[in-house]
């Protein structure tokens, strides 16, 4: 089992626990010490964390905070820290939980210092549970549940007749400068995220797909995506795991690529084509006028470094009127 498959096969309700939040923040050593006997070696595990945790953080995390996320993401196999917290926090018996607190206090001050993430995230499990999750079913994930931003990151864990997750986050956290494995492009979702099923589960072998979206107070109201068809495709016919998900809907269709970009808009044949949103991997950001799946037409780029140009395209590259300006000193040039 991996952190990206350690999913519960059927949703059940749980009693709400929120008790660590009050819970005194210690240093990692200290809150480690009520669960030192359920994990083998964890002493030499945390100052192994200690030592190859991300610090100085530019985010603002101490080192023992900083150390309790690394923590987390290290593979000890059966004895991994993440599986021995997640199987705490999915037991009935809550009062089981009380000797994490301490460490999901310091884990929880720090996850909450990071980026919040609000994207397309992916998780899997290598079997088959996708009947257990029918449309319109609200449920809530009491476990920190790992997810990443690439489906390809995905593919690498599941194998034949598997369920493939897609999640549309609101309030991930991304811890990918934070772990034991940087190139996995991690995001999380903390204990607590409630979630809502869009969809009745695609068939689409050898998989199954099953489309989730984060409930919060504010989106409540506001799920008005669902798709009708998915088109699963990979680049060889020995490719048993799709490096593209197409989601179409009745007035905006999503299409998300093997580079991890996710576009928003209008589609023909396959291509993007006419009005359209992309959230490019790297951070940038386009939105206006696409021909034959090329950025051609007037749009607006804004560049992860705040960079912003708008005006007209040809072929992928700004080109006539426009205006760019830089994030660095505000000024226009036409």
């Amino acid at each position: 089992m991996h952190r990206f498959t350690d999913i519960e096969s059927t949703p059940k309700r749980l009693t709400p626990v929120y008790g660590y939040l009050a819970h005194q923040l210690l240093p990692l050593q200290k809150a480690l010490e009520p669960i030192s006997s359920q994990i083998n070696q964890l002493d030499r595990f945390s100052k192994i964390a200690k030592n190859e945790c991300h610090f100085p953080s530019e985010h603002g995390l101490t080192r023992d905070e900083s150390a309790a996320v690394f923590l987390y993401t290290m593979e000890c196999g059966e004895n991994s820290l993440y599986q021995v917290i997640n199987r705490a926090l999915r037991a009935e018996d809550r009062s089981s939980l009380k000797p994490w607190f301490g460490y999901l206090k310091l884990f929880d001050t720090g996850v909450q210092k990071l980026p919040t993430v609000r994207k397309n995230l992916w998780r899997g499990v290598p079997t088959d549970i996708a009947k257990n999750f029918k449309k319109g079913d609200e449920f809530t994930w009491w476990t920190i549940s790992s997810c990443s931003t690439s489906v390809n990151i995905i593919k690498d864990f599941l194998g034949s007749n598997s369920t493939l997750f897609l999640i549309e986050a609101v309030n991930g956290k991304d811890i990918s400068r934070y772990t034991n494995f940087p190139s996995e492009s991690e995001v999380i979702l903390c204990p607590g995220t409630r979630l809502r099923v869009v969809s009745d589960p695609l068939d689409q072998p050898p998989m199954h797909i099953v489309h989730l979206q984060e409930v919060t107070d504010e989106t409540e109201d506001q799920f008005t995506t669902s798709f009708h068809a998915m088109t699963v495709t990979s680049p060889s016919k020995t490719e048993s795991m799709p490096t593209s998900v197409n989601v179409q809907c009745p007035h905006i269709q999503i299409l998300i690529d093997d580079w991890g970009n996710r576009y928003e808009g209008e589609l023909k044949e396959g291509k993007r084509q006419g009005k359209g949103k992309m959230d490019f991997a790297n951070g940038g950001k386009y939105t206006g006028d696409w021909v034959d799946g090329i950025i051609t037409g007037q749009g607006v780029y804004i560049w992860a470094n705040g960079d912003r140009y708008e005006g007209q395209w040809k072929d992928g590259k700004n080109n006539g009127k426009g205006t760019f300006v830089s994030a660095t000193d505000a000024n226009g040039a036409s």
